[in-house]
C-alpha cells in the first residue's frame, strides 16, 4: 500500500498524472511496445491466411494488402499515439513520392497516408522476421554499397509500379536527426526520370509534448541506438505529434541529377526542423 503523506485524493492524481511515480512511463512504455508486437503479428498472420486464398483463386492481391496496411498503420498510430496531421493532396497510385526520412515511424505514418510500396536498405531484410514480413508485403531492398545493385532495383521499380500502388523513396540515403534535410541521391530517381514520370514529394516533421523527450531524440532515430532501445525511448512520450506537408506540384526532369536537386529545392521550402535537445 502506497502512503500518501496526508495528501489529497486530486494531489494524489495530479502527481500520478505528471508522471511522479518513474515506474508508471516505464510500464506504459513496455505495454505500448508489447501491443505492438501482438498487433503486428495478428495483422500479419490475417494477411497471409488471405493473401494465399486470393492466390488459390488467382484474385489480385493488392487491394487488400493496401487495406490491411492501412489497418495496421492505423492501430500502430493508437497505440503510440500519433496525431497525424497532413496539407496537401496525398498523390493517388500509380506514383513516385519521395520523403524525408528520419525514422521507422514514417513507414507507420505513410502506410497511413498512401498506398505504395517501400525501397528500403538491405540491411532491413536481416531483422528477425520483421525482414520476412517486409520482404513478402513487397518492399524492394537495395544495397547502397553496391552501384550494380541500383539496376536491378529500378528493374523492380517498373514492374512494383502498379494502377493500385506507388513507389516511396527515402533518397536520402539513411534517416537524420530531423534537423535538416540531406541531398539526395539521384540513382533511385533513373527510372522516373527517364521515363518521364513526375514524381510527388513530401516533407514529415514531429513534435512530444512538453515534458517529454524532444522528437528529434525519441522519434528521430539515427547514429548507432539499437532498435530496441530507440523503440523503448520512444514509447515513452506521452504523445507524438506528426505533421505531413505534401508538396503543391509534382517535379520532372530527364536528367536524375537535376531532379533530385529540383526535389531537394522544394522540400527545404516547406520543411520544418525538428526540434532538438536543449544543451545545458
Amino acid at each position: 500500500m502506497i502512503a500518501t503523506n496526508g495528501l489529497s485524493n486530486h494531489e494524489i492524481t495530479f502527481l500520478a498524472e505528471s508522471d511522479y511515480f518513474p515506474f508508471m512511463k516505464h510500464l506504459k512504455a513496455l505495454f505500448k511496445i508489447f501491443g505492438i508486437i501482438l498487433y503486428t503479428l495478428f495483422c500479419y498472420a490475417i494477411y497471409i491466411t488471405v493473401f494465399l486464398f486470393l492466390k488459390l483463386f488467382r484474385t489480385s492481391t493488392i487491394p487488400w494488402k493496401n487495406r490491411l496496411i492501412e489497418f495496421w498503420s492505423a492501430g500502430l498510430t493508437f497505440i503510440l499515439n500519433i496525431k497525424i496531421q497532413t496539407e496537401g493532396a496525398a498523390p493517388e497510385p500509380p506514383f513516385y513520392l519521395v520523403s524525408n526520412h528520419v525514422s521507422y515511424v514514417d513507414i507507420i505514418v505513410l502506410y497511413g497516408l498512401v498506398d505504395g510500396t517501400f525501397v528500403a536498405k538491405k540491411e532491413v531484410r536481416s531483422w528477425p522476421f520483421l525482414g520476412f514480413m517486409a520482404e513478402t508485403l513487397g518492399v524492394i531492398f537495395v544495397d547502397r554499397k553496391r552501384k550494380r545493385d541500383v539496376t536491378r532495383v529500378n528493374k523492380e521499380q517498373t514492374s512494383s509500379l502498379k494502377e493500385q500502388h506507388g513507389i516511396i523513396l527515402f533518397p536520402e540515403g539513411g534517416t537524420s536527426d530531423g534537423s535538416t534535410i540531406l541531398p539526395l541521391r539521384s540513382p533511385l530517381l533513373e527510372v522516373p526520370a527517364s521515363s518521364g514520370i513526375p514524381i510527388h514529394y513530401v516533407t514529415l516533421y514531429y513534435e512530444t509534448e512538453e515534458g517529454d523527450t524532444p522528437a528529434g531524440e525519441s522519434v528521430c532515430w539515427h547514429g548507432d541506438a539499437p532498435l530496441h532501445t530507440h523503440m523503448y525511448q520512444m514509447a515513452r512520450n506521452k504523445s507524438i505529434t506528426c505533421r505531413a506537408v505534401f508538396g503543391a506540384k509534382s517535379v520532372l526532369d530527364e536528367d536524375r541529377k537535376v531532379l533530385a536537386n529540383k526535389l531537394h529545392e522544394g522540400m527545404v521550402k516547406q520543411f520544418v526542423p525538428i526540434k532538438q535537445r536543449v544543451m545545458q
